[in-house]
């Protein structure tokens, strides 16, 4: 910088030259401070991006949670509660819809009064809610009772109000004279990273067809525990305690994860 100096009446008088500018060791400092705030600014940035990416992934973790949850629970809920079973190793529920029912007036032939086996049974008539009825079932107390070749409280549903396809006698009779119609079974299985939904499952198989049809309900689930990979267990009801199933499923997604832990309960209606 150049600097021209004069006396003026005894005064020293400085003038700056017109040609003065910045020197290399201010414009080196600009460089590096404005490089400092620019990777502060960038990291800020990048932070607040991936905050906002981990608040859209959980948050559309928590919906598919909860669409699946809620679709679960609505249809065990009209599941009647003795069919419901633990199959596949733990990693299906699997149950029968209700499609109607109501009471029928004179005791059924059973184990008990041992009356002669018939077809038709004396009842209320018959207004289907849900599905299709396609089996009759009077005071079942267990799956097994219900499913397989040979059920003892179980029988094939022909039509009107309670006509069956063949004389059946059954194991005993509902303590509220209670009948239901019921639909083929269905499932909910944890099969890879699927939450799959069967239905039009054979009531006489132990376990559900994995390789028959099905629709996913949920993705990239998985079980809470890898070692115990069992993501329904069941409390079974009895005449006068209600059926609870208890599903624990862990959801996934880029790095994310939500753990949820339900119980359903069935009302018994024996």
């Amino acid at each position: 910088m150049l600097l021209l100096m004069r006396r003026q009446k005894g005064v020293v008088v400085v003038n700056r030259s017109e040609s003065a500018g910045f020197t290399l060791i201010e414009l080196i400092a600009v460089i590096v401070i404005l490089s400092i705030l620019a990777t502060i600014g960038s990291g800020f940035v990048v932070k607040t991006m991936e905050s906002y990416q981990r608040t859209q992934t959980r948050a559309l973790l928590v919906n598919t949670s909860r669409q699946a949850l809620e679709r679960m629970t609505r249809q065990l809920r009209i599941a009647l509660p003795y069919s419901v079973r633990i199959t596949n190793t733990g990693s299906c529920v699997e149950f029968m819809p209700i499609a109607a029912g109501g009471n029928y007036f004179s005791p059924v032939p059973d184990a008990k009064n041992s009356a002669a086996a018939t077809a038709t049974i004396d009842a209320s008539p018959v207004i289907v809610d849900f599905g299709t009825p396609r089996y009759v079932t009077i005071g079942a107390m267990t799956a097994d009772e219900i499913y397989g070749g040979s059920p003892v409280s179980r029988a094939s549903y022909a039509s009107g109000n309670l006509v069956l396809t063949a004389a059946k006698s059954w194991q005993r009779n509902s303590i509220n004279k209670r009948y239901y119609l019921l639909d083929d079974p269905q499932a909910f299985c944890v099969v890879g990273d699927e939450l799959r939904f069967y239905e039009g499952i054979d009531v006489t198989a132990a376990n559900v067809n994995l390789a028959s049809g099905f629709s996913i309900v949920a993705r990239n689930v998985a079980v809470e525990n890898p070692a115990s990979p069992q993501p329904f267990s069941l409390q079974m009801g009895s005449e006068n305690r209600n059926t609870r199933i208890n599903i624990t499923l862990k959801f996934s997604s880029a790095g994310e994860s939500i753990v949820y832990s339900q119980g359903v309960l069935i009302r018994n209606v024996p």
